[in-house]
């Protein structure tokens, strides 16, 4: 029955969205939320980007948009992969965290939505001074005269619909043939975003 209803709320999810023609605005406290989570996971991940010397790592300023599919039904009953640094709905709705699922299917919706995101968000002024920072097309340009170039990308993060756990990719990158992923799970607690799950998705 729970199965039901997840596919009707995703089925009438995945109607509304296509119906939308203009990207959705990101509201000031979704915009406050995006920069705290970003800074927690640079904090508690440990990433080597706030000093701007030659040993740190660079930081990608744009935060690039994750795109969420709804598995196409198939006759064999099988779901192809989405594309790479994506995911399915159903792979986020159905995520088990410390023995608990995260999000839930009144989550389904909201998430979707953040869909219509932009393709690129950049962080906060106050933030990006704090870092070694970069962007997609300078990381490209660099990427051709030095070798290797490591730089972090992360994807803008998707809330749930009471904007207390989120769910973001985080890309490392370091020449052609090398890199890893990761998915974070964070919740916030007592006001502060928190990292409570993180795995490698990808690895070259």
């Amino acid at each position: 029955m729970k199965k039901i209803t997840l596919y009707t709320i995703i089925i009438i999810a995945f109607c509304s969205c296509q119906k939308k023609k203009e990207k959705t605005n990101i509201a000031l406290e979704e915009i406050k939320n995006i920069n705290q989570i970003v800074e927690a996971i640079i904090i508690q991940d440990s990433l080597n980007v706030l000093s701007k010397n030659e040993d740190s790592t660079m930081f990608c300023s744009e935060l690039k948009r994750l795109n969420i599919y709804i598995p196409e039904k198939r006759n064999d009953g099988l779901n192809l992969p989405p594309p790479p640094q994506d995911i399915y709905i159903t792979e986020l709705i159905n995520s088990t965290i410390k023995e608990e699922s995260f999000f839930s299917s009144k989550d389904s919706l909201y998430l979707l939505e953040q869909n219509s995101n932009p393709e690129k968000l950049k962080i906060e002024k106050d933030l990006i001074n704090k870092l070694n920072s970069t962007t997609i097309e300078k990381a490209i340009i660099r990427n051709k005269k030095v070798r290797p170039f490591r730089f972090y990308e992360m994807t803008i993060p998707v809330l749930s619909l009471d904007r207390q756990k989120a769910y973001v990719q985080l890309g490392y990158h370091c020449g052609s043939l090398c890199g890893t992923g990761k998915a974070i799970y964070l919740k916030k607690v007592n006001g502060k975003w928190l990292i409570i799950q993180k795995w490698e998705t990808w690895i070259s």
